[in-house]
C-alpha cells in the first residue's frame, strides 16, 4: 500500500521585523556557544510564531483558495501588541524555543480569533497553543534559561505555504493588526 503524504501546508504566523531577526540571531549564537548546542538552524528569513495551522495540502494550494482563507482572516479585530522573549529552552524532538515574556496573552488571544474565523462550524476546534519561536534543532537539551529580553510590535499576521519536507517557506499574504472602526457621531456612511 502507498502513502501518501501531504506535500504543502498553509499556516498564519507572526514574523519579527529586520532588527529583532538580528538579536535572535545574535542571542542563538550565544546560546550555541555556552551550552555546547549544535544543529540544523532556522534561517533569518524563515523565524516566526506559528499562530493557527490551515492545513495540509496533497497538492499545492490555489490562488482561490488563499484568497479565501485570507478573507476570512480579515474579520479577525486585534490592535498591533507588544511580545516579547524572555526564556529559551528545549522542548520535543530536539527544538530549541524562545518562549515566555510580554505579549503571550495577546498571541494566544490572536490564535483563537483566527482558529474561530477560519474553522468551520461544528469542526473539531483543535490544539493549545504554547506560543513559542523555534530557532534550531539539537540533539542537547537545553533547561530553561532566561535571556535578555528579544522583542518587537507586531503589526501583522502573514499567510505562509510551507513545502513540507523541503524546509521553504513563501509568505503568500499579510493583514494588518487593526481595530474596528467605528463611525464617527453625527456622520452617516
Amino acid at each position: 500500500m502507498i502513502t501518501v503524504r501531504p506535500t504543502d501546508r498553509l499556516f498564519f504566523a507572526v514574523r519579527p521585523d529586520a532588527e529583532t531577526v538580528e538579536a535572535i540571531c545574535s542571542a542563538r549564537g550565544k546560546l550555541c556557544e555556552k551550552a555546547g548546542l549544535s544543529g540544523p538552524e532556522v534561517p533569518p528569513e524563515q523565524l516566526h510564531v506559528t499562530l493557527w495551522r490551515v492545513g495540509d495540502y496533497m497538492v499545492p494550494p490555489t490562488a482561490e483558495d488563499i484568497d479565501g482563507i485570507l478573507r476570512q482572516a480579515g474579520t479577525v479585530e486585534m490592535p498591533p501588541f507588544r511580545l516579547s522573549f524572555r526564556c529559551a529552552k528545549s522542548l520535543g524532538r530536539g527544538a530549541l524555543v524562545l518562549c515566555g515574556g510580554r505579549g503571550s496573552a495577546d498571541l494566544e488571544r490572536l490564535s483563537i480569533r483566527l482558529r474561530d474565523a477560519l474553522t468551520p462550524p461544528g469542526a473539531e476546534r483543535r490544539r493549545a497553543f504554547l506560543p513559542h519561536m523555534t530557532l534550531m534543532r539539537s540533539e542537547t537539551i537545553l533547561p530553561e534559561r532566561r535571556i535578555n529580553a528579544i522583542g518587537w510590535t507586531v503589526r501583522e499576521i502573514v499567510l505562509v505555504h510551507s513545502l513540507l519536507g523541503r524546509a521553504t517557506h513563501r509568505p503568500v499574504g499579510r493583514l494588518p493588526l487593526r481595530t474596528r472602526q467605528l463611525p464617527l457621531p453625527g456622520f452617516d456612511f
